[in-house]
């Protein structure tokens, strides 16, 4: 398995962590977030890993925030779960989600044999 696979399978698994945690736990979750993404971009391979960082935390925000979007539907004084104003923190997920794909098909393209370095 190459670096750059390697580097983009551990930001995904810490992005997917850290996005869980941010929701739930956001000091522990941003915390983990910044120790992993220092070290990635000082040590490499910096667009892989930082893609994957993105990629996870991303998708965890767009799943769970996502997911109480479309199941709490109470409004006014009706009883049930009320999510008002959730839709930035969706564009947020979204946004995150978008850059770490990014990221990870520009790594993609640099990795390929005989790309332009």
């Amino acid at each position: 398995m190459s670096r750059a696979r390697r580097g983009w399978l551990s930001g995904v698994a810490v992005g997917a962590t850290a996005g869980f945690a941010t929701l739930e736990l956001p000091s522990l979750g941003w915390l983990l977030i910044v120790a992993f993404a220092v070290p990635a971009a000082l040590v490499g391979p910096r667009l892989a890993s930082i893609g994957g960082l993105l990629t996870g935390l991303g998708g965890v925000w767009i799943l769970l925030l996502g997911r109480v979007a479309l199941t709490c539907t109470a409004t006014g004084d009706e009883l049930g779960c009320h999510s008002p104003g959730i839709e930035s923190w969706l564009a947020v997920g979204g946004t995150m989600l978008a850059a770490g794909l990014l990221l990870t098909t520009l790594a993609t393209i640099r990795s390929r044999p005989g790309a332009d370095r």
